[in-house]
């Protein structure tokens, strides 16, 4: 159950993130470049060292809570010892740490749309959002059908993030297939 929760939120959520940053990083403006390699960097780094510093972000007094506080929500526990909060917390790591993988695989994409399109989108009257409905979502879909079978394969065979953070508790709230397969054969 918690495998099926975390891959039906996490996949979207990382989707559209990637999207959004591949729609934002896809103009040749200055810094685009260094931008691209910021959100890369998660996914390189080492998933240990990622695992700590979330922990630390998100433990009871940690910048997360104390960000939340000062909005008006009221935040006295630690993401990871909720849960409630375990498997959310789960979420974002992963969908922070993929978006920019992603990304890159749509900014390929976006660069493979033909400029004539937009062109011919623009002169028939089209805005900018039906100009992305209309054309960039379209020319997208093989990306986007690929990143869902990755992100879903991903998905199912989360450990590392799971281990780290929550080592499948509290209670049971984040215990997930490959966890549970763990357990059983070690």
């Amino acid at each position: 159950k918690n495998t099926l929760f975390f891959t039906v939120v996490t996949v979207p959520l990382t989707l559209v993130c990637a999207v959004a940053l591949a729609l934002a990083l896809n103009r040749a403006v200055k810094g685009a470049v260094g931008f691209r390699t910021v959100f890369f960097f998660p996914y390189v780094a080492s998933m240990v060292a990622i695992c700590v510093c979330w922990n630390f972000l998100l433990m009871k007094n940690g910048p997360v809570n104390q960000i939340l506080n000062a909005i008006g929500f009221s935040m006295k526990k630690s993401w990871t010892s909720s849960r409630d909060l375990a498997i959310w917390a789960i979420i974002i790591v992963s969908v922070w740490r993929n978006a920019g993988y992603y990304m890159v695989m749509y900014l390929a994409g976006l660069q493979g749309v033909p400029g004539e399109l937009y062109e011919a989108a623009t002169i028939d009257g089209a805005n900018a959002w039906q100009r992305f409905t209309n054309v960039t979502m379209p020319m997208l879909t093989p990306t986007t059908f690929f990143n869902s079978i990755m992100m879903v394969i991903s998905c199912f065979k989360i450990y590392d993030v799971v281990a780290i953070m929550t080592q499948g508790g509290p209670g049971r709230s984040t215990k997930m297939l490959v966890t549970y397969i763990f357990e059983l054969s070690f």
